[in-house]
């Protein structure tokens, strides 16, 4: 198998067995094995700031970071990955090297930590205006980026961005959770996004047509800090403190979210066939507690016999 496809694979497959904090050191690692780098580093935040929420470096210090961001409005790279999504930039597309390396940028920014040669590759979500940058560095100046190397780091940076937010999303969930198949992001308190999946962004571009990203629809944004669950117009949502984050869940509001927790698990348990006795059995209740629940979701559901409440419960799903 091609190197750079062997990679990808191993992405998806090995990335899921690790903890989703370590993926991005390691996953930069692999890295090394297609396109070989000295240092590099992994950011994320918004495209509306100059600064990063999320970030990893190898191979410098780790204040490394916290000077990329100083001198951001300086760096020409920039500019052009924002106008060429996914597309490999080198520090020799838009500066020579005499110009660059006789540059305040490169002596107070880069010749700090011995970074002499720069790739970056930029991806954001224009919908919520999230943004990963990827930047791979080489401390000999005589060992620039080939083309070769910039054509692998092309196919590989989308699949490490893409990898690395199903490994987040597929960690921070509870298997067991009743809503853990639902579309997550997660956010702060003040409702300001830092991950999120696709399906989660495309519900909200559906269900508040002016919404422009980086925070939440401020009817959702309100209740993050209630946790629970709460109905936003015709999305029911769910939220689960993660530390100082949160982790934010929404659907399409059916019928069986008029229900109870308890009465939602005794239509599911008469819904698989169960008699009063057997679900009362394996809820832990007695026969005419089921019925009275049961009675209870009949009126909410508005239904009236098993049949149809099966159709309502297996249709939803």
């Amino acid at each position: 198998m091609d190197p750079v496809q062997r990679l990808i694979s191993r992405l998806y497959r090995t990335g899921v067995e690790r903890p989703a904090e370590g993926f991005q050191h390691w996953a930069l690692q692999q890295l090394k094995a297609v396109v070989p780098h000295d240092a590099a580093v992994w950011g994320m935040g918004h495209a509306g700031r100059a600064r990063f929420h999320n970030v990893k470096v190898i191979g410098v210090d780790a204040g490394y970071s916290r000077a990329l961001e100083r001198w951001v409005e300086h760096n020409p790279i920039y500019p052009r990955l924002a106008a060429s999504q996914g597309v490999p930039v080198d520090m020799r597309d838009v500066l020579d090297d005499d110009a660059f390396y006789r540059s305040k940028l490169y002596r107070k920014c880069f010749r700090p930590y011995g970074i002499e040669r720069i790739l970056s590759s930029g991806h954001m979500d224009a919908r919520c205006g999230l943004y990963t940058l990827l930047s791979l560095y080489r401390f000999d100046r005589n060992h620039p980026f080939s083309d070769a190397d910039r054509e692998r780091f092309r196919t590989v940076a989308f699949h490490l961005v893409h990898a690395c937010s199903h490994n987040y999303f597929l960690h921070i969930s509870r298997p067991a959770s009743e809503q853990s198949h639902r579309p997550a992001a997660v956010a702060d308190g003040e409702g300001v996004l830092h991950e999120a999946e696709p399906d989660f962004i495309a519900l909200l571009a559906k269900h508040f047509p002016d919404w422009e990203g980086m925070h939440l629809p401020e009817a959702l944004a309100r209740e993050i800090g209630r946790g629970g669950q709460f109905s936003v117009d015709a999305l029911r949502a769910s939220v689960e403190p993660l530390s100082d984050i949160h982790l934010l869940r929404i659907w399409e509001e059916t019928p069986l979210d008029r229900l109870t927790t308890r009465e939602r698990e005794v239509v599911e348990a008469v819904s698989r066939g169960l008699s009063h006795k057997e679900a009362g059995r394996e809820l832990g209740l007695a026969p005419t507690t089921v019925s009275s629940h049961l009675y209870r979701a009949y009126a909410k559901l508005e239904v009236s016999s098993r049949s149809a409440l099966a159709r309502l419960v297996h249709g939803s799903q």
